[in-house]
């Protein structure tokens, strides 16, 4: 015996499903379905500059984009540039960019192997700057790689290779260039090249990478690459120039690419692409989830660009150059066509003759677009005619490869055609404006659209849509729901009224939306105890549930923050004011780092560097406390020009240790929960790691000391930074050849060792 549930709710939605549909002038956006762009749509009549020769661009941490400007004469055999600058974040009353150039005048230094210890680079292509604003830049000529101190104007290190370094990219602090053999090295700015695992691909000119925020596959695992992902354009320019992702094999033609860039990766959508097309044409941009790159919209337009290369800027949008200078790609106006369809898979009820109720959509309609229904039901998957299945614009072939494809078979080309004929038009979806807020709640900018299944009883159900647009707007649909069975009202009435076939379709269907109401909110009544558990409840519950416990919700603290705050909160303000409670609710707003919490009265005897004892009270009558008198060891006296211990000073007092880097934002955020929930007569000091290292002044020594890497202290910059205020004059030296005399051409397997006597910056 089956058994199979009286009622259950089917689904079309996500990567998988859309995969076993077929569809026809829809494209694929993320998860969402969206009418394809008009492929007879004009090209944008920007104004095509002269082709030049490629430059990379970069931005720095202080907003400062480089470039290598080409010289007058320079040629892809004798490149000639010299290193420029522009101040991105100053613009003018009307939001335009200064773009003014200023020249990066470097002076040489003792270069590994170098003959003239003021050596310059004259040949600069690609660049790219890390996390320590470090710039490296490539030169085919010399066939090196230069590290370059932009702050203080000279070149810090050269590493050379036996090919051509071709591209530089960054991400965060690491470093990756791209050779004319296909191979891609990880650079530091002290130690070896290392070559990374992936493939080479031959002909490959441009490199992006980016970080992972999840788990690789395994194949990526095996490789060993860690947590990166890389992507390479080959043959840029060309009508088959490809993008190909090195950490995982897949690839996809873009015609006409010149450029490529990468931006943060999303567990969800994958990581965007944009691809710099040739001037005049409007760049493209992609979305590469797993070995699936789609195409994303209309893609940005860029008007003047003069093919010498992208960045992202600080702000995420895309930046290029323009014979004016400096500019930022704009999202391009879509042009759609006017009709699309998706034709669903097979949606099984696990019973004969099963009556359906309503089909929902979860869809953005703007003003002037609509969405139409058709749907077919049988009880059989005995036809040998499904329509073709075909894939969305813009997707790879692959994209129809899905196992066990019969198990979910498109409908009937026989049916579907009489559909067509029955009902040209399709069937209408209606607003759905009462549904219940602690139900399936559309998603931010989506609604719910439903129409009664226009179907007789069947086992199987087909979902047919159609997407109509116009030129500029285009519906946009993320998920199908549909219901079984229908509502049993006709039960309750008197036989004689539906015992007709047409009767009972008829009154099934007229009865429907008031089910619906009732159903919806029997089960919203039926959940409303959703309200009172803050791990479920509508986010905008939560301040209200917050009330119940008299906790006020600070408008800066996430949505998780106050979900888990109103579910300690209980339990947290039975002990509030104490160390215990206000550690608890300060760790869980500022997530996985350590708080240490310091009262200043155990301060007053001292402590022993590397005893974990320090931490604890010495406040024993006659041992580590005294009432009058001075603090100190029995039988001695202080020096002649000692002050006594100000009470004053540890009295009520104490020191929160965040071992984290906090915006001040942030800081301000936590400032406000200490002063709310301290007790009241006591005052507080507040330290992060952005304080540095400062003995006696919020750090103590096995207490609240973190050594390593931290915001505490940056290079100063004239006019704008204040000596003994958390800055550096100049940085270290970059290391030395472990040989002297060594040219520091580097090859695979080659040792290379840093110099004893020179700090490693």
């Amino acid at each position: 015996m089956r058994l199979t549930p009286d009622a259950a709710t089917l689904w079309m939605r996500g990567l998988p499903h859309w995969r076993r549909c077929a569809f026809d002038g829809v494209a694929l956006l993320g998860d969402d379905l969206v009418l394809a762009a008009d492929p007879t749509a004009p090209a944008p009549a920007w104004p095509v500059a002269p082709a030049q020769r490629w430059t990379g661009m970069a931005f720095d941490t202080r907003c400062r984009l480089f470039r290598a400007m080409p010289q007058a004469g320079a040629t892809d055999a004798e490149p000639l540039a010299d290193l420029a600058y522009v101040i991105w974040g100053q613009t003018s009353a009307l939001g335009v960019h200064n773009a003014t150039v200023h020249p990066l005048h470097l002076s040489g230094m003792g270069t590994e192997g170098a003959g003239d210890p003021g050596e310059v680079p004259q040949h600069l292509v690609a660049v790219g700057v890390d996390a320590h604003d470090l710039l490296y830049a490539t030169d085919p000529v010399r066939r090196a790689v230069w590290v370059i101190d932009p702050w203080q104007r000279e070149v810090s290190r050269r590493i050379e290779f036996t090919a051509i370094p071709l591209d530089v990219a960054t991400c965060g602090d690491a470093v990756f260039v791209l050779t004319d053999d296909g191979q891609v090295w990880q650079l530091s700015a002290c130690e070896a090249p290392q070559a990374m695992p992936w493939p080479r691909r031959a002909g490959a000119v441009r490199l992006t990478v980016s970080r992972a925020v999840q788990a690789l596959d395994a194949g990526a695992q095996a490789m060993g690459a860690g947590p990166w992902l890389a992507w390479v354009l080959v043959n840029p320019g060309a009508a088959l120039s490809r993008v190909h992702a090195l950490h995982n094999g897949s690839a996809v033609t873009v015609a006409d690419a010149l450029d490529l860039v990468s931006g943060d990766d999303d567990a969800r959508l994958g990581t965007p692409l944009t691809l710099a097309m040739t001037p005049g044409q409007d760049f493209v941009q992609l979305r590469w989830l797993g070995a699936q790159p789609t195409v994303q919209g209309a893609g940005l337009s860029a008007p003047g660009y003069d093919d010498t290369g992208i960045a992202l800027a600080p702000d995420g949008r895309v930046a290029y150059w323009s014979p004016g200078g400096l500019r930022h790609a704009s999202p391009a106006r879509a042009r759609y066509r006017t009709r699309g369809q998706v034709l669903g898979f097979a949606l099984d009820s696990g019973h004969d003759q099963r009556s359906w109720g309503a089909v929902r959509v979860q869809a953005c309609v703007p003003q002037g677009t609509e969405l139409r229904v058709w749907m077919v039901t049988r009880d059989e998957l005995d036809h040998t005619d499904p329509v073709p299945h075909t894939a969305p614009v813009g997707a790879l072939p692959d994209f129809t490869d899905v196992p066990e494809p019969e198990r979910t078979p498109l409908v009937s080309s026989l049916s579907w055609a009489l559909q067509l004929t029955q009902t040209p038009q399709g069937h209408a979806l209606y607003r759905d404006t009462h549904q219940p807020r602690l139900l399936d709640a559309p998603d931010e900018g989506m609604q719910w659209f439903e129409v009664p299944v226009m179907a007789p009883p069947g086992r199987y159900l087909w979902v047919m849509l159609e997407l109509r647009g116009t030129r500029h707007k285009s519906p946009k649909v993320r998920a199908v729901q549909v219901q079984h069975p229908g509502h049993r009202w006709l039960q309750q009435l008197p036989r004689t009224l539906w015992h007709e076939p047409a009767s009972r379709d008829f009154l099934h269907r007229y009865l429907m939306p008031l089910a619906r109401l009732l159903d919806d909110w029997d089960r919203s009544a039926a959940e409303r105890h959703r309200l009172l558990d803050p791990r479920i409840t509508p986010a905008e519950a939560l301040p209200w549930l917050g009330r119940f416990v008299g906790l006020a919700m600070d408008p800066c603290w996430p949505e998780a923050v106050q979900r888990q705050l109103v579910g300690e909160a209980a339990r947290l303000f039975r002990t509030r004011g104490t160390v215990a409670s206000l550690k608890r609710m300060i760790g869980i707003l500022v997530g996985d780092a350590e708080v240490v919490l310091l009262e200043h009265y155990r301060l007053r005897g001292g402590g022993v560097m590397g005893n974990e004892a320090a931490r604890e009270s010495q406040a024993v009558l006659g041992a580590g406390f005294r009432v009058g008198g001075l603090i100190g060891e029995p039988n001695t006296r202080p020096l002649a020009d000692t002050e006594p211990v100000r009470f004053d000073d540890f009295a009520h007092r104490f020191t929160v240790v965040i071992a984290t880097v906090l915006t001040e934002a942030q800081r301000a955020c936590v400032e406000r929960l200490i002063e709310l929930h301290k007790p009241a007569h006591t005052a507080f000091t507040l330290c992060t790691v952005q304080g540095g290292l400062r003995l006696g002044l919020g750090s103590h020594l096995g207490v609240a000391t973190v050594v390593g890497a931290s915001g505490g202290f940056q290079p100063a910059i004239t006019g704008e930074a204040a000596l003994g205020q958390g800055f550096i004059l100049g940085r270290p030296e970059l290391d030395a050849p472990a040989t002297p005399g060594t040219t520091g051409t580097h090859e695979a397997g080659a040792d290379f060792a840093p110099h004893p006597e020179e700090p490693i910056a």
